[in-house]
């Protein structure tokens, strides 16, 4: 099973021959490669390689080959709309309340250790 991972940064290099782009991280750089399978997009629509441009905010998902190389599977180019930032935002939220009730049903499975400790007395 391919399992895609996002990925958001700014454009460091493009090279058109080879179809790849980079974008420098604070550890290390990541080049994806831009095959006919990609889909770009820019905030006036559907987009090509042409559109990449060094220092350019860029998002979107890859996935790992078995080469070791990183497949672009979508690429958007600049900085994220509110629309996208809302649904990130719900996403986060959704995210959290069910972090929040997992850990609440496993306090109370098991008990909650604050109400279980008995408060030791020092000589």
């Amino acid at each position: 099973m391919v399992r895609v991972t996002p990925f958001h940064g700014m454009i460091s290099a493009v090279d058109s021959k080879a179809k790849t782009f980079t974008i420098a991280g604070k550890d290390k750089s990541r080049v994806f490669k831009v095959t006919d399978q990609t889909a770009i997009t820019t905030s006036g629509g559907a987009g090509t390689m042409k559109d990449l441009k060094e220092k350019e905010e860029v998002r979107g998902s890859y996935w790992k080959e078995a080469d070791g190389s990183l497949q672009a599977k979508t690429v958007k180019l600049g900085p994220p709309t509110e629309e996208e930032k809302a649904a990130d935002a719900a996403r986060k939220a959704k995210r959290a309340e069910k972090k929040a009730a997992k850990a609440s049903a496993a306090a109370s499975a098991t008990g909650s250790p604050a109400a279980t400790a008995s408060p030791s007395a020092s000589p």
